[in-house]
């Protein structure tokens, strides 16, 4: 009897060994499925209009005294304002800022006055406004020495889109993963991480993405662009 103990002993070490390597080699294998995944992008594009317009134009009077100089710029400013009224600016939507001043100056003399004033448009009538400033012309016309820039052309909804963006842009992520995993024979597992990259809004067909982003005003016309690094598991 006394010769069987040791060997019973032996067998329940051997025994208890077993079940401890077979855990251990269960958690192994749980660890590496948990390690297998794939990263995938995805993107989303719409095409979407700008709902709200800003439009700036500037002038400068520039006399030999300041007086001058003042009444000049006053009697344009007068045209400016009613060359806008003609075309239908309405008063809420037109800013018209303080004059900004300064001197030209030869051998420490002022021998001239800057005067400049700047005009400002901020209206969600967006092609209304675009007109006014394919008509602005006729201020030239009359000698004003109109400065003008383009049109900038904003998309106020953006908040309101992101979401659907993001949400179209995983789920492309989604498809190009089952893809690539199915033709290696394996499957797609669960979500694992979505890394949000910036929206690039940008003119039309455009190819042009910065890190930081791109937001252009240019164009009436816009695509709104949504990049998603997607992580999944893999069976």
């Amino acid at each position: 009897m006394r010769e069987r103990l040791p060997l019973l002993g032996g067998l329940a070490l051997l025994a208890i060994a077993f079940v401890i390597g077979a855990v251990a080699i269960g958690h192994g294998i749980r660890d590496r499925n948990r390690n297998d995944v794939i990263i995938v992008t995805g993107s989303a594009k719409k095409r979407i209009t700008s709902d709200y317009v800003i439009w700036g134009v500037s002038v400068t009077s520039q006399q030999a005294s300041a007086t001058a100089a003042a009444k000049e710029l006053d009697r344009w400013t007068t045209a400016i304002r009613s060359f806008m009224n003609r075309e239908g600016v309405e008063p809420a939507e037109l800013v018209v800022q303080p004059i900004s001043t300064g001197t030209l100056s030869k051998g420490g003399r002022v021998t001239a006055y800057k005067l400049t004033r700047r005009f400002e448009i901020r209206s969600a009538r967006v092609r209304a406004i675009t007109g006014v400033a394919d008509h602005s012309s006729v201020l030239l016309a009359q000698g004003i020495p109109l400065s003008a820039g383009s049109p900038e052309y904003v998309y106020t909804k953006l908040p309101s889109l992101r979401p659907q963006l993001l949400a179209e842009a995983t789920k492309d992520a989604q498809t190009r993963a089952k893809v690539i995993v199915q033709a290696t024979g394996s499957g797609l597992g669960k979500l694992r991480g979505v890394d949000v990259g910036v929206f690039q809004v940008t003119s039309p067909n455009s190819t042009e993405v910065e890190d930081y982003g791109v937001y252009d005003t240019s164009t009436l016309e816009k695509d709104v662009t949504a990049v998603v690094n997607v992580t999944f598991g893999v069976g």
